[in-house]
């Protein structure tokens, strides 16, 4: 078994994940994580030193490791499914999960920590005000919309951490996907 999480950032992937590792008796991956750790640097360090194209290829490597790995539950960053072959590739070796937030949840929930979400920072890194954060999370959203929606199953992921855990856990037993 292999459940991949997805959704956009602050969907709540990273916290939700182990939680429903546990339920499952699995071992819990995240994908931004792994990448921070083998590339001896934050992922904010990565996109500004590098740029996002070369964040993509690390997450592309990353999320390959995985299928070497059964029981497992992985958080992947909220960019990972855009690309088709990343998508292609998760499908085929596992169950995406789509974690569905709203943008004014992602706001909510990004707003104080916008200096650590590169995506949410201008080009000189700076966090972006309130209003141009939310359009920017909009624009997103509505971009990746197809991406996240192709995934194997959605969780409204707007409640509480232990909802939205129960809610992911049982569309996963209720699919047969723990098998």
């Amino acid at each position: 078994m292999r459940i991949y999480l997805t959704g956009f950032m602050a969907s709540g992937k990273s916290t939700v994940g182990p939680n429903v590792a546990a339920r499952l008796g699995c071992t819990f991956l995240d994908l931004d994580r792994l990448i921070a750790v083998h590339d001896r640097r934050s992922i904010p360090q990565i996109f500004a030193q590098d740029g996002e194209a070369r964040f993509r290829e690390l997450e592309t490597n990353a999320l390959h490791q995985t299928a070497n790995r059964d029981d497992l539950v992985v958080a992947l960053g909220g960019g990972a499914l855009v690309d088709d072959d990343n998508r292609a590739f998760a499908k085929e070796h596992g169950r995406i999960v789509y974690l569905k937030v709203d943008p004014d949840t992602v706001l909510d929930r990004v707003v104080d920590e916008a200096d650590r979400r590169p995506l949410l920072q201008d080009e000189d890194g700076t966090p972006l005000p309130r209003q141009q954060m939310r359009e920017r999370i909009e624009r997103m959203l509505e971009e990746r919309s197809p991406a996240y929606t192709d995934a194997h199953a959605t969780v409204d992921a707007r409640s509480s951490v232990s909802s939205v855990v129960d809610a992911v856990t049982d569309t996963i037993r209720r699919n047969g996907w723990d098998e």
